[in-house]
């Protein structure tokens, strides 16, 4: 509007002079105002116009702005039910590990409880008397799936059947293999889980028998000597109730009778085991002598340290030659030296107690060296009854040949028997060597550091009376 103003101003002041300039002015300005007032008129309706837009603009911008916020709050309430549902997920996932760890566990568990069940009942005696017993055992440890309720109910009663069967004194007539690999018949009796015995019925024999898990049977094992087996006939007789109990399912009977005594073995070693004997013996007899010396050597010295040191500070000359004289030991006699030479130098002294000290080495160390070189005869000796003893298998296989193994266990015999009998006398005298050893070092090891104590104390007195 101060534009229009302005305009007609300059144009007035132009057209001043000229009438018809002023009129034609005139109707400008008229013309002028009129468009001017329209435009004023449509500028207000533009800018109502675009009030009411900006307002319609500005509630959509609005709703906009609450329906955003809501979401926002819709999006954030989705976010907390769906961290809820993650932890819970999460927590249900743990769970069921847990229930599956359990559950494998649990499986674990009664899969060994029926491993351990089934090598307990392949060593037992009632499983030979009744076959088939392992089978589902074995079936329920060939199956991948867990053991059903069932199969735990029949662990359970199998398990306390066992129990009770061990608390039982069963006798029968059955089957079982005999010793020499067939079918036999005959009376069993099975005296709890310990020990089964067995009597034919075609010959009488009477015997020790075990379950053999190949066959699925009781099988002899062992036929028993004259007075087992008189016992034996007795108790299937029912005149004793004494039976000779076998724990090892016979096995022991077998062996006893079989096992030579330690005079038959020492005879099949040949003649190197009597001077391996022989150094077993001196070696004894000499370990005996070095241990109570040397028992009688080892005494409280620091106690008695103490006080020589005490007596010699005071100048108390005297009482430590009366204390030590009732003392007997390497110590004693090292400190005897030494007081001895009390007035003389510090280097003089020192090498009367080395000179006292190795003058007693000899007594310590007596025999030590015998029983080092006996330890080392001993394998010596066995080993050369080893190849004696292989030198006659050798010529017994050239004679004979190989056929007949009972030809060459004589050999044999004397090449085992005296390598184990040097090697079982060598090895005591190895350790008892080193505990001598040990011993006569830490003797020594007194005796200087006693020395080296004696020397001080003397020392200090000549300082003190020179100050």
């Amino acid at each position: 509007m101060n534009v229009f103003y302005l305009v007609v101003l300059l144009f007035s002041l132009v057209f001043a002079g000229d009438p018809a300039a002023g009129a034609s002015l005139e109707q400008a300005g008229q013309k002028l105002r009129v468009e001017y007032q329209q435009a004023v008129s449509e500028q207000k309706e533009v800018r109502q116009r675009l009030a009411a837009e900006k307002k319609a603009l500005r509630q959509q911008l609005e709703e906009r702005q609450k329906m955003i916020a809501g979401l926002k709050k819709e999006n954030r309430s989705l976010e907390s039910e769906l961290q809820a549902a993650a932890e819970e997920e999460k927590a249900l996932e743990k769970e069921q590990q847990a229930v599956i760890a359990e559950m494998n566990e649990l499986d674990g568990s009664i899969r060994m409880g029926v491993r351990d069940l089934k090598t307990l009942l392949e060593s037992s005696l009632v499983s030979g008397m009744r076959p088939g017993r392992l089978r589902p055992f074995a079936e329920m440890l060939g199956h991948r799936e867990m053991p059903s309720m069932a199969g735990i109910r029949r662990l359970v009663e199998a398990a306390f059947a066992e129990i009770r069967a061990g608390g039982e004194i069963v006798k029968e007539h059955g089957t079982f293999i005999g010793l020499d690999g067939r079918p036999a018949a005959g009376d069993i009796a099975r005296l709890g889980a310990l020990t089964a015995v067995y009597r034919r019925d075609d010959n009488g024999e009477v015997g020790y028998a075990v379950y053999g898990r190949e066959n699925d049977a009781l099988l002899a094992v062992s036929r028993a000597p004259w007075l087992i087996g008189r016992c034996l006939r007795k108790f299937f007789d029912g005149s004793t109730n004494e039976v000779y109990l076998d724990f090892s399912g016979g096995t022991t009977v077998r062996q006893l009778a079989l096992r030579p005594t330690a005079w038959e073995r020492l005879r099949s070693g040949g003649v190197l085991v009597w001077p391996i004997l022989l150094i077993g013996l001196v070696a004894f007899l000499l370990s005996l002598e070095r241990f109570f010396f040397l028992r009688r050597v080892k005494s409280n010295t620091d106690t008695v340290m103490v006080q020589v040191i005490g007596m010699v500070s005071a100048g108390r000359w005297q009482e430590c030659f009366d204390l030590l004289e009732n003392k007997r030991g390497p110590v004693y006699n090292v400190l005897t030296a030494g007081l001895k030479f009390r007035r003389a130098g510090r280097e003089v002294l020192e090498n009367v107690l080395e000179e006292a000290i190795m003058k007693e080495l000899p007594r310590l160390e007596r025999y030590l060296p015998t029983l080092q070189v006996l330890a080392a005869v001993a394998p010596l000796l066995g080993l050369l009854g080893t190849v004696t003893g292989m030198i006659n298998t050798f010529q017994v296989i050239t004679i004979f040949g190989t056929g007949d193994p009972k030809l060459m266990s004589g050999g044999i015999s004397e090449a085992l028997v005296t390598t184990m009998l040097g090697l079982m006398v060598a090895i005591p005298i190895i350790l008892l060597h080193a505990y001598f050893s040990r011993k006569v070092d830490s003797v020594i090891g007194d005796m200087e550091e006693k020395a080296v104590g004696l020397t001080v104390a003397l020392a200090n007195r000549e300082s003190s009376l020179s100050s």
